[in-house]
């Protein structure tokens, strides 16, 4: 295969796998709307409390480990090396996943104990199966990628997610039909994990058949890989599931938190379900940054192998401020709209100021995120586990000191406190790296804008509302989120154009823009 045919290749699954995980991502995101819509208040805390144990463990399975593992892969060049590198990496995940199934199995109890919940058992132990099939899905995944072919991980996830969404929506439905409890609806909901990646596990085994793989060369191709997993494998995982460590620790804190604050616990879970709400925004305002992000490692990787380090820098710069003015946009635009969003998606407009605080974690992730791109495509992976660590343990800490004395908010604020945290020393260890990214005098103009906006459009929002073309409700929400939402955008790329926040460079970078770029005379 020449240079040319193979990076058309490495380009054109670049391209299916951002796709894939843009639509698994979104589907991942956007179903909890619906289905909070059905359970309540009480059923979607059921369900959130868990969910980070089941996110992290999709994540290891999905993005972390074959990613690492492709890395591995790609770096030994006899096939049948290969192959035994896979069944060596197999046995220590498997190991590892076992461990993990075995401690949510028997220490459900415990678990649920130090949740404030002991209901929470039988959700937790059957969200733990899905860890017995992850070893296989993260090296056949990882193994795919390696050799450039991403159909494998592309197909598996989309399958997935699809498989689960409907199963969460189907069984949530008949639930509430018949009168089931929370914590049944929360069971039904995470027994959707193994089944769906079963059903992922199906399409990766197709596609390994089909491959007629070589046979394993039983040699020992890499030394001290089990270290290597940990500390390498495990910090691309940690990127990877960083606001899920984060809402891991508010399923262990909060509850009690609020218990102290003053709360019953019936009214703890109410509050708690509210809040979770903060999540599913989130994760929507994440899925075009994190594609972006995903879409632009190889070229970057690329040009650090290539020794290219001006077209590095170039693409470093480029993607860092085009992902941190996006994602500043979304928290803004989310926090001026959140009585209207939140009651437009969730049907009651409660804690408006708690989500809204929460949704800036879109912005300081996007920074994080950035970072650990431009790191990883220099292979350095010591200051992101490092930072993440830190910023994990100070959440930990701090979390339901700040709930118990202030309330739900506390929560938002000691997670913004911990991602401040590992960017602060992502900087500080890394500032060779990092330091030239971001431009202070674009951030300037970019606040500067967004601040326009969010007076516009919080005005404009409360006018239509005082207005009042129809009662307070639903319909009256989504005639402000569509009227306000247009005028937003407007006014965020013409401020940008008349303060020229962006280079070219930079227009042409912005996500779905670059085709329209070519019709609008920028200078």
């Amino acid at each position: 295969m020449t240079n040319n045919s193979r990076r058309k290749q490495v380009l054109a699954g670049t391209f299916l796998l951002t796709i894939a995980s843009f639509v698994a991502k979104f589907l991942s995101a956007v179903y909890r709307v619906p289905f909070q819509n059905m359970v309540g208040n009480v059923g979607f805390y059921v369900y959130q409390q868990i969910y980070p144990i089941y996110g992290i463990g999709m994540t290891v399975a999905l993005t972390g480990l074959p990613l690492f593992i492709s890395k591995l892969v790609v770096d030994v060049k006899d096939p049948e090396d290969r192959i035994a590198l896979v069944y060596r990496i197999q046995v220590i995940v498997t190991f590892l996943s076992v461990g993990f199934f075995l401690l949510l199995q028997f220490g459900s109890g415990f678990i649920a104990q130090a949740m404030s919940d002991s209901r929470l058992a039988p959700v937790i132990r059957a969200v733990s199966w899905m860890f017995l099939l992850g070893p296989f899905l993260s090296t056949w995944r990882g193994y795919f990628q390696g050799q450039m072919d991403m159909r494998p991980t592309a197909y598996s996830q989309v399958i997935e997610q699809v498989v689960r969404v409907t199963f969460i929506l189907v069984s949530a439905g008949w639930a509430v039909r018949h009168f089931a409890d929370p914590y049944t609806i929360g069971t039904l909901a995470m027994v959707s994990a193994p089944i769906a990646g079963l059903c992922a596990l199906v399409s990766v085994y197709y596609h390994v058949v089909r491959a007629h793989l070589p046979k394993s060369s039983h040699q020992q191709v890499y030394r001290r890989l089990f270290t290597k997993i940990l500390f390498e494998g495990g910090t691309l995982c940690l990127v990877s599931a960083v606001m899920l460590l984060l809402q891991l620790v508010d399923s262990f804190s909060v509850v009690s938190g609020l218990r102290d604050f003053g709360l019953s616990f019936v009214e703890a879970q109410n509050i708690k379900g509210i809040y979770d709400r903060s999540q599913t925004l989130v994760q929507l305002g994440m899925v075009v940054t994190t594609a972006s992000i995903t879409a632009a490692l190889p070229s970057l990787s690329l040009a650090n192998v290539r020794k290219q380090d001006v077209t590095f820098l170039h693409l470093s710069k480029t993607n860092v401020r085009v992902n941190l003015a996006i994602s500043m946009a979304m928290s803004a635009g989310l926090f001026v709209l959140m009585p209207d969003i939140n009651g437009l998606l969730f049907s009651t407009a409660q804690l408006n100021l708690t989500i809204a605080v929460y949704c800036f974690s879109i912005v300081l992730t996007t920074i994080i995120l950035t970072y650990n791109m431009v790191l990883q495509a220099h292979g350095y992976y010591a200051p992101t586990m490092l930072a993440i660590t830190c910023g994990f343990v100070v959440k930990l800490i701090i979390n339901k000191w700040l709930v118990a004395t202030f309330g739900i908010i506390g929560a938002s604020a000691a997670t913004l406190i911990g991602l401040i945290v590992m960017i602060f020393l992502m900087r500080l260890i890394a500032s060779r790296y990092l330091s030239h990214l971001i431009d202070g005098v674009q951030l300037i103009k970019l606040t500067s804008v967004l601040l326009a906006m969010m007076i516009v459009v919080g005005g404009l929002s409360r006018l239509v509302d005082n207005i009042g073309l129809f009662a307070p409700g639903r319909l009256q929400s989504l005639i402000v989120v569509v009227i306000c939402i247009p005028i937003g955008i407007t006014m965020f790329f013409y401020g940008c154009k008349r303060l020229k926040v962006f280079s070219i460079r930079e227009w042409f970078a912005i996500p779905l823009l670059s085709k329209l770029m070519r019709r609008i005379k920028l200078r």
